[in-house]
């Protein structure tokens, strides 16, 4: 049965193989519940830490629920009042240590002491709950339209299928509760739904939020660089400049906006995370921390170490860009952005274990297009295997490291020794690497339809 015109527009709902579906808002009702199902996961991923004790009584790396929300509480003096930037350096940008402020001030009506601390844990993982459920969304809605540029027909089940990925993958549910991340990850998709609908100022402004959270956000010009380019070059309906340049103002001023105050009142702490990036040395994560145990690379040497992460992340960099001028179809931007996300983290001196949380929703809008669904879903689950090896492997590795040291402990330390854990280290790496050649495979091939 199909609705006629008269129907139609007498009121009557039409009915017909679109309308089998369900409609976008009923889809979103969806999605915040699979982003509602993937907070309290979170949530409960931490318990043994939350409410086993294992915060207090060291166990946090048995048990793999370690968290910087809840010792940053008391080592940045937030239970005393201490005010982020005015009277303690702080090592985040200055939207992400708003967030830690407002969330102390907001339980500091409770008594003092442990249960002050755990509200603040609370409050804090509720706060970024909501931030995974605007990025569910978020992503389910530009998956349903097609992606960044799709044509608006509205598509139910790629919007179920990407937004619950990004609500329940594995990797997400381990890491969403260890940093602060998921609220530049909700501000970055919050900037690419605009991007859908044309709201170019709008987008940069949450760009522009997202980098005063965390670095990461500010990539996502690269690749709209290039799409203007393309556009130039050859009128094919790319990214125009007075949207890019929209965009960057957009950024620009937001940013500034969050910043210029904190740094007007105290700039020497505003600049602590810019020096903390520079000067930090070879974390756990990285590719050098590997090489450097296999002694194929001086970790130990900072300058090296930049210089190389530095060199190789601008030749990645380039090479995308020459992908996103040169091959015969347009590349999306989110595909674009995945790479350069991607080749920060594997270039980059630091790749915490929550770092994920950025890939996580550029993967899902980055699905390829042309390259048969079973081949792409086996790279998708190798690479959620290899992230959640790691995820158990790191802090096996530093319950290893921490005991190798300590006289007071009997016996061989307990944990993953080094050998161990640069597999899973070097195994993160590769599994990454296969998405990108992934996604490089599915800009190269001429053609939108998958075989």
């Amino acid at each position: 049965m199909t609705a006629t015109p008269d129907s139609r527009a007498g009121g009557v709902e039409a009915v017909g193989p679109r309308h089998m579906f369900p409609r976008p808002g009923r889809i979103g009702l969806w999605l915040a519940a699979l982003g509602t199902v993937g907070a309290v996961l979170a949530y409960l991923a931490k318990w043994q830490c939350r409410f086993g004790g294992a915060w207090i009584e060291g166990g946090q790396y048995t048990y793999g629920c370690y968290s910087d929300v809840f010792p940053l509480y008391y080592r940045d003096g937030l239970g005393e009042g201490a005010v982020p930037y005015l009277d303690v350096a702080t090592e985040y940008p200055v939207l992400t240590g708003g967030l830690m402020f407002s969330m102390a001030r907001a339980v500091s009506w409770l008594p003092e002491g442990l249960g002050r601390a755990l509200a603040y844990f609370d409050l804090t993982a509720a706060v970024l709950g909501v931030c995974l459920l605007v990025a569910v969304v978020g992503t389910g809605y530009i998956a349903g339209r097609g992606g960044l540029d799709g044509d608006g027909d509205f598509r139910p089940r790629a919007a179920l299928l990407a937004g619950g990925f990004v609500a329940l993958a594995p990797a997400a549910v381990l890491t969403g509760l260890i940093n602060w991340d998921l609220l530049a990850v909700a501000l970055l998709v919050s900037a690419l739904v605009c991007y859908t609908r044309g709201r170019m100022w709008a987008a940069g402004a949450l760009i522009g939020l997202a980098t005063a959270a965390k670095f990461y956000p500010f990539l996502v010009f690269g690749p709209m660089l290039v799409l203007m380019l393309r556009e130039l070059w050859r009128k094919e309906g790319g990214l125009p400049a007075a949207d890019f340049l929209r965009a960057l103002a957009g950024a620009a001023a937001a940013w500034a906006a969050v910043n210029l105050p904190v740094y007007l009142a105290a700039p020497h702490n505003w600049a602590t995370f810019f020096r903390f990036s520079q000067e930090r040395g070879t974390d756990w994560g990285s590719v050098y921390y590997a090489l450097g145990g296999y002694g194929l690379f001086d970790s130990g040497d900072l300058d090296l170490v930049n210089a190389t992460g530095t060199g190789t992340l601008v030749l990645a960099c380039a090479g995308i860009a020459l992908l996103g001028l040169l091959v015969r179809r347009r590349p999306p931007l989110e595909q674009l952005a995945f790479l350069v996300v991607a080749a920060f983290l594997m270039t980059n001196k630091v790749w915490s274990p929550q770092f994920v949380l950025w890939l996580v929703p550029l993967a899902a809008l980055a699905w390829p297009r042309t390259i048969r669904p079973g081949v792409a879903a086996a790279v998708f689950a190798l690479w959620q295997v290899a992230e959640v090896c790691y995820f158990f492997g790191i802090w096996q590795h530093l319950l290893y490291v921490s005991q190798e040291g300590d006289p007071s402990v009997a016996g061989p330390p307990e944990g993953l020794p080094f050998e161990g854990y640069a597999l899973v280290l070097l195994g993160r790496l590769g599994a990454v690497a296969a998405m990108c050649a992934l996604t490089v495979v599915d800009c190269l091939r001429v053609g939108r339809s998958r075989p």
